[in-house]
């Protein structure tokens, strides 16, 4: 990604920018209406998640990566362990035809975990012992045990929805799952985060590459001595202008107690965005400039 150099104008009013690769920005996600590429969606299962002991580290972290990659995140939802309420989500999920549905959570030999059996239930499909999940199970004990014991809770991690493949876990124990419903692709994920990252590289990132998607071009501009209720008719003026950039501000404070401090994103997936995300800051920064004077 091409960087722009650092612009400054004179104080109390600062601004600088520069383009930022997709790998530092994690917040780019509303980008629905830039462009027209695949969508995805997640669930996160589990009740740790809805009484505020865990912190839904892994939807976060997915949404990154989908964002470097450039594709459209919609919607992120959070579940109970219920059998009922991911056989709903699951269907209307559905209904709305994203390219790949994404859930994390809940595929372990524990009672509460019950993705599978959810989603099975939601593609009306029966689970069944998958002898390749199996295998994947039997090595991964075979290298803690001498004598590994194939008891009914680790045959749980390989009963997987019928015509469902599994993905092996490089450093855990229950496979990750995928499946085919339609035009979306489904991929259950472990919550342990450090077994989510690990299929996620190992077995998403080559399949979601293979849509050859435009990756994301991005200007970060600091506004300091500005408020943002001033900066809004001049966002709405550049969205007009510029109707096929997305800009977001987000205000943060006040730097070193005094002035205020704004970060100003301006964003587009399209070939041949940089131009017009230049010519964009440059006529914000102006504008700004104008109203301090």
């Amino acid at each position: 990604m091409e960087r722009i150099r650092d612009a400054h104008l004179q104080a109390p009013l600062q601004q600088s920018f520069r383009f930022r690769t997709p790998e530092e920005n994690p917040e780019l996600t509303e980008t629905r209406k830039l462009s027209r590429k695949p969508t995805a969606e997640i669930i996160s299962i589990g009740n740790e998640l809805l009484i505020g002991h865990t912190l839904d580290t892994n939807s976060h972290w997915i949404a990154k990566h989908l964002t470097r990659l450039g594709w459209t995140l919609e919607r992120v939802t959070q579940l109970r362990d219920s059998l009922d309420s991911i056989k709903s989500c699951v269907r209307g999920s559905l209904k709305r035809h994203p390219s790949v549905l994404i859930t994390i959570g809940g595929l372990g030999p524990t009672h509460d975990d019950m993705t599978l059996a959810g989603i099975s239930r939601a593609l009306n499909k029966p689970m069944r012992l998958n002898k390749e999940a199996l295998q994947l199970v039997k090595d991964h004990y075979r290298r803690l045990e001498t004598k590994p014991k194939l008891t009914k809770y680790r045959t749980k991690m390989a009963t997987l929805p019928q015509g469902s493949t599994p993905l092996p876990n490089p450093i855990g124990t229950a496979p990750g799952v995928k499946m085919q419903q339609s035009s979306t692709t489904l991929f259950s994920l472990p919550g342990v985060p450090s077994e989510m990252k690990a299929i996620f590289r190992a077995s998403m990132i080559p399949y979601l590459e293979s849509f050859h998607t435009t990756r994301p071009k991005e200007v970060e501009i600091k506004i300091t001595g500005i408020i943002e209720s001033a900066l809004a008719p001049v966002l709405d003026q550049a969205r007009k202008t510029y109707p096929r950039l997305y800009f977001k501000s987000h205000p943060r404070g006040r730097e070193a107690g005094i002035r205020p401090l704004i970060l100003l994103h301006i964003y587009n997936v399209e070939p041949g965005a940089e131009k017009e995300i230049s010519e964009a800051s440059a006529r914000i920064m102006l504008q700004l400039a104008a109203i301090r004077a």
